[in-house]
């Protein structure tokens, strides 16, 4: 009789655990969110951190990462679902990388708005509140110790009253109950996981998966930016399907958006993060400095259709030049792994920065950015040290904790002439270093 109960109590844990191991879609309630921002002329990162429970202040981080002349950076927060809303500012002082945090508040969980505002541009970012629950492995497993500790008491006043058939009882009881806690501890990575408060619902299991890549239009104004002046760079993304605005893009790499802006000859380059002016328009000022082609290459994902890369061009005054230019790196040198790259074949880069405590940019320690000579390819790596995976958490910009070696693998579709970036940060500020490969055909 004892082994069939404890036989029964196994199969209902194992069957509360039948879902099989799975990862939650979308972000847990123990995540911040992060979106980088090139916004009044800075470079920042807005950090909204996790929240326990609702209501309750919500501390935000700003990171400036280029402060460039500083100023105020106002922050305020709404629910779209019709609850409160909370605003504060922060002043970034001009030449001070760092963290400048402020606090705001949510009375509610789910869907809000996260309104950044800097240097006249104004930025809306969805955010969704969102606060853990307690998995249900958790709940077996505290439900059935507090049985155990129940059980145990019973058996001592039974031992005490000399009821021996009554104590064996409760001391069965106290060993299935534990039985029960220590199996669902141990099945605990196969319980279905548990979606946090706040979050969207999930679809039906019968709904089509997917959805289309979006379809780009990227422009600048003016038109013609003359070199020393300001031009605004603009993205609008629509369903190619429907024809309405692209407006659910989610958090990739800490931001929305990631958008790389070379001249032909490679020697103008910015990595920079549009700000959301309107559903499915992204935009970012930006300072023309030669004249020339330039090309544009945006990264971007898309709620449950995956990442895509889209591409734009525009010229710099009445002139276009083809030329290549030679990057010569400053400082440290790149070393690749062959030192003959062949396409095809993985390469490892290697940088010796000098510094021991480099923080990371946009949850990573290094990005390794190259792009062909003729402007038709541009790939985007990560440093290897540094890459999350799984359930583990993105790196906090605060923590130093990467270098003085930043390693990448990187493999080279084709033969020919390559203009590379790495980009890390060092003492919050984002340094490049700007160099090129040959890459052969052969050994």
């Amino acid at each position: 009789m004892f082994r069939s109960v404890i036989a029964a109590l196994l199969a209902l844990v194992a069957l509360f655990a039948w879902a099989g191991p799975a990862a939650a879609h979308g972000r847990s309630g123990e995540t911040d969110v992060r979106f980088a921002q090139t916004i009044g002329g800075m470079e920042i990162t807005v950090v909204v951190r996790a929240s326990l429970r609702v209501p309750a202040p919500l501390q935000v981080d700003v990171v400036a990462h280029a402060p460039g002349r500083g100023g105020r950076i106002d922050l305020a927060i709404r629910s779209v679902e019709g609850g409160g809303s909370s605003s504060g500012s922060v002043r970034v002082e001009a030449g001070r990388p760092g963290m400048y945090p402020v606090m705001l508040a949510v009375d509610r969980v789910g869907p809000h708005e996260l309104e950044v505002g800097a240097g006249g541009e104004r930025s809306v970012l969805p955010l969704a509140v969102l606060v853990s629950r307690t998995p249900l492995w958790e709940v077996v497993a505290y439900a059935a110790f507090a049985c155990a500790a129940v059980a145990l008491i019973g058996a001592l006043a039974c031992a005490v009253l000399s009821r021996r058939t009554a104590a064996a009882g409760f001391a069965g009881a106290v060993v299935v109950a534990m039985v029960v806690a220590f199996t669902a501890g141990v099945l605990s990575p196969w319980f279905a996981p548990t979606a946090p408060e706040g979050a969207p619902p999930e679809p039906p299991p019968d709904a089509m998966l997917g959805r289309p890549n979006a379809q780009p239009m990227i422009e600048v104004l003016p038109d013609r930016p003359r070199p020393g002046s300001e031009f605004r760079l603009r993205m609008e993304l629509f369903d190619g399907s429907t024809g309405r605005p692209v407006d659910d893009l989610v958090e990739h790499h800490a931001a929305l958006s990631h958008v790389v802006v070379t001249s032909q000859n490679g020697s103008y380059f910015r990595h920079v993060h549009p700000i959301r002016t309107a559903p499915g328009t992204y935009e970012v000022r930006l300072l023309a400095q030669e004249e020339g082609r330039h090309r544009v290459y945006a990264e971007f994902e898309r709620a449950d259709a995956g990442g895509q890369q889209v591409t734009g061009e525009f010229t710099v005054g009445g002139r276009a030049s083809d030329g290549v230019h030679a990057i010569a790196a400053s400082g440290s040198v790149p070393v690749t792994e062959p030192a003959r790259p062949v396409a095809g074949r993985p390469v490892r880069v290697t940088l010796d920065t000098g510094v021991n405590g480099l923080q990371p940019w946009l949850g990573m320690a290094g990005h390794l950015i190259v792009r062909s000579q003729d402007g038709g390819y541009l790939g985007h790596v990560h440093e290897g040290s540094s890459m999350v995976t799984g359930s583990q958490r993105v790196p906090d910009e605060s923590v130093a904790r990467y270098g003085p070696r930043l390693e990448f693998t990187f493999s080279f579709p084709r033969p020919g002439r390559y203009l590379a970036w790495i980009q890390y940060a060092k003492n919050y500020e984002i340094v490049t270093v700007p160099y090129t490969i040959e890459v052969g055909d052969e050994p």
